[in-house]
């Protein structure tokens, strides 16, 4: 069955293309509004991109060894691969940027580093908001000639232009608009040939390139490729093979082309996903994917993953209830009769498919990660939104519906346009649920104590031998040449009335540095105590754990010891922050290495004498604990603040310098 042709201005419903464009160039608009608020450097996502943009136009290598060292560039999405990094992203599309930016570079001379706002929005203009206005332009075309009332083409425009999750993506470097883009062009030439019975060669060539070019951006889209290839093999088998074929070829063979240049083989690197090359340590640093955090833990099981890509915090349906048409439109398809019942039937099987494989996938139960969308998905638009077409030529008269569709429409929009940063972030849904409780993919509380602690130092050396004594020294500099040079010493073991005890010192140095940056010891501090090692390990103050062998001592001395190993002026109980994540901290001893820390603080209010009590300060102590080194302290920071007023007197940081035995 075929339709005629629409002439002009007006389709065979007589609905008119002006007011189709007008929304179509109001949404081209607004979102190229959207592009020139945002910057290139979005997320690890676009990122990934962005590195090999960079890497083979400045340096013709696709390694991003070097950028992503770069204050801002870094991405987890990246792989080691030969000793070298490389995004893990496909790299054809990147290649295709890459060769655009070098054009901008040899005209324009902007560049990622002297421009990097501009040159990149120029870029995402390019190739993001005129493909996209082209798709947006077709579809419009499409509901014009199938669409039976002004209604139903106006409807359909506005779900297409304003209220769909594609949109968001439009001001980043990803795979996904490009993918849409793809399929909707795709899409519209199996229209042309198959439901209105165009067959010139053009049409093959367009529908052979789009839909390979898909398949290239989105994997699961090699099935709507295979499913073209036969539907217009059945066709017209002769034009296919001769047109179609060749033009699929060549997206296809660069992908083929560009992903061996990257890898050495046909094998992606995004399907090495839980080997080596995405699980390795740097520095001592275990690569993001050892162990995911967020949202990407992959903790649901297949009953709530499928409610929440449905219904749920990443929902088809809840974030876009306008795409519950879609579904009436499939159960009307098969019964029912329109010029468009074959591509929808079409893009129903594609996409319970693809649903399906996802579904399947359970170590990526991630919803996409940190997104607006099951993005995924989002490829498969340009099929679900001609679904819709039969429908609202169904209730184009009824008031009822059309009110119900506005409002699916009116939640649709606002999802497409809440995340005005960009893609990169959850869904309002999601961050509703998660404010409510009813959701909670935060990464895992540190451990609190597991009994009061009084002391930033958290662990004794254990070593019996005496010739085993362990050394850490902090590092405290200012702009103005003044530092502290804070050691702590292990002495060794002891014992004392039956009791196991540990000799530790701290050497004090504060110091001034010379003309040539020298450091000149202005003075020197020394303190010394015994401690008993059970008391310590069981939650002691400090007064109960130090041990005096030789009798106690002058006052000043003993409150000297008594403050060093509290780190405060006065006593105080030292709490983990549990809201505060673990992280890795690389310490500046020869090796740089890092190490897995959490933060710990206490805090005291010290009034001075006198009946003035507003000069009241809070004495605090962060301090980022690890148990792999000596003492347990990786780095600790002083501050002094006015009680009142909450302003900030002082603040120092102490960095690890060097750990380890003593010589």
């Amino acid at each position: 069955m075929t339709t005629p042709l629409a002439k002009d201005a007006a389709a065979p419903g007589g609905v008119p293309f002006g007011p189709l464009i007008a929304i179509v160039l109001l949404s081209v608009a607004l979102q190229t509004g959207r592009l020139l608020e945002g910057t290139p450097l979005m997320s690890a996502n676009d990122r990934s991109r962005w590195c090999t943009v960079w890497s083979l136009v400045e340096r013709g290598t696709y390694q991003i060894d070097e950028i992503r060292q770069r204050r801002g560039w870094d991405t987890i999405d990246k792989v080691r691969h030969e000793e070298h990094y490389y995004s893990s992203k496909p790299p054809l599309l990147s290649t295709l940027v890459a060769g655009l930016y070098w054009t901008i570079k040899h005209t324009l001379k902007w560049t990622l580093d002297d421009h990097l706002e501009w040159t990149g929005r120029l870029i995402l203009f390019i190739v993001n908001i005129i493909p996209m206005t082209i798709a947006l332009f077709v579809l419009a075309r499409m509901f014009q000639r199938y669409c039976r009332s002004n209604w139903s083409a106006i409807f359909l425009t506005a779900t297409a232009s304003f209220g769909t999750l594609i949109l968001p993506f439009s001001k980043t470097f990803n795979n996904h608009t490009t993918a849409f883009v793809c399929a909707t062009l795709a899409v519209q030439t199996l229209v042309m040939i198959a439901i209105e019975g165009r067959r010139h060669w053009g049409w093959f060539a367009s529908a052979g390139f789009f839909a390979a070019f898909a398949c290239c951006n989105e994997l699961p889209a090699a099935s709507f490729g295979l499913l073209s290839f036969l539907w217009l093999a059945k066709l017209d088998w002769r034009k296919t093979l001769a047109v179609y074929v060749p033009f699929a070829i060549v997206p296809l063979a660069g992908f083929i082309y560009t992903n061996y240049l990257v890898t050495g083989g046909l094998k992606p690197f995004y399907m090495y996903y839980g080997t080596e090359k995405y699980n390795y340590v740097e520095g001592g640093v275990p690569s993001y994917w050892v162990q995911p955090k967020g949202i990407d833990q992959a903790k649901d099981d297949p009953a709530t993953y499928l409610f929440h890509c449905t219904f749920g915090h990443h929902g088809l349906f809840s974030l876009s209830p306008v795409l519950l048409g879609v579904v009436a439109g499939w159960l009307m398809m098969l019964r029912g009769a329109s010029p468009l019942r074959s591509i929808i039937l079409a893009g129903a099987g594609i996409t319970l498919l693809v649903f399906g494989f996802y579904m399947t996938r359970t170590e990526n139960y991630n919803y996409g990660g940190v997104s607006v969308a099951l993005r995924w998905m989002l490829w498969l638009l340009p099929f679900w939104l001609l679904a819709l077409v039969p429908v609202v030529n169904w209730g184009m008269n009824n008031r009822v519906f059309q009110g119900v569709a506005l409002a699916c429409l009116g939640v649709s929009i606002f999802s497409a346009w809440y995340p005005s940063h960009g893609p990169w972030t959850q869904p309002w849904m999601f961050r509703l649920m998660e404010d409510s409780g009813v959701i909670n993919y935060s990464d895992p509380k540190p451990a609190p104590f597991a009994h009061p602690t009084h002391t930033w130092i958290t662990r004794l050396p254990d070593s019996a031998e005496r010739d085993a004594r362990y050394f850490v020294e902090f590092e405290s500099s200012s702009i103005t040449g003044e530092g502290i040079r804070l050691q702590i010493l292990d002495g060794g073991p002891g014992e004392f009335e039956g009791r196991r005890l540990r000799l530790i010192g701290f050497n004090i140095y504060t110091y001034a540095s010379d003309s040539e940056g020298n450091p000149v010891r202005a003075s020197e501090q020394r303190v010394r105590t015994w401690v008993d090692v059970e008391r310590f390990e069981s939650g002691a103050p400090v007064s109960e754990f130090l041990v005096w062998k030789d009798g106690a001592p002058p006052d000043d001395e003993r409150i000297l010891a008594e403050t060093t190993w509290a780190g405060l002026p006065q006593p105080a109980e030292y709490q983990v922050e549990i809201e505060e994540a673990e992280r890795y901290m690389r310490v500046l001893v020869p090796e740089s290495e890092a190490y897995l820390a959490k933060l710990a603080t206490a805090a005291v209010n010290v009034t001075p004498p006198g009946p003035d009590r507003s000069r009241t300060m809070t004495y605090r102590r962060n301090v980022w604990l690890s148990d792999e080194v000596p003492f347990g302290v990786l780095q600790f920071e002083d501050s002094a603040l006015d009680a009142r007023s909450k302003q900030s007197r002082s603040s120092r940081v102490f960095i690890l310098r060097r750990n380890g035995l003593m010589e």
